[in-house]
C-alpha cells in the first residue's frame, strides 16, 4: 500500500525527498520509503511500536506523539506524507476530553502547514 501512496505523491524521480510517515507503527512503510531512496520521519502514538522500528535498525527518525494534537513540525518541512492506517483513529474519542472534530481539524491544519508546496 505504501508503494501506491508514494506513486500518488508524484515525487521527482531523480532526488531523495523528505517524507512524513504518519502512524508509522512498526516501520513497514518506512522500510519502503528507504528502499525507494527517501529520507523519512515517523510519528506514532505507541512507544512500543516505535521500539519495534528501533529494533529493525531503520534509518528514519522517530517522534512519539498523538497526531490528534497536531504535528510538531515547521512550515514547509516535508515534500510529502504517507499514512496507511492511522487517520481513522482520529474519528474515535478514546478519552472524554477527545473531540473528533477538533482532533481532525488540528491534524489536517498542521499537516497542511508542514508540507512544502
Amino acid at each position: 500500500m505504501c508503494e501506491r501512496a508514494i506513486e500518488l505523491l508524484v515525487l521527482p524521480e531523480d532526488q531523495s525527498c523528505l517524507l512524513l510517515d504518519i502512524g508509522c507503527g512498526s516501520g513497514l512503510s518506512g522500510s519502503v520509503l528507504e528502499d525507494q531512496g527517501h529520507v523519512w520521519i515517523g510519528v506514532d502514538i505507541s512507544s512500543a511500536m516505535l521500539d519495534v522500528v528501533v529494533d529493525k535498525e531503520l534509518d528514519g527518525d522517530l517522534i512519539l506523539g498523538d497526531i490528534g494534537q497536531g504535528l510538531p513540525f515547521k512550515a514547509g518541512t516535508f515534500d510529502g506524507a504517507v499514512s496507511t492506517s492511522a487517520l481513522q483513529w482520529l474519528c474515535y474519542a478514546s478519552k472524554t476530553s477527545h473531540n473528533p472534530t477538533k482532533r481532525l481539524y488540528r491534524f489536517f491544519s498542521t499537516l497542511y502547514a508542514c508540507l512544502s508546496r
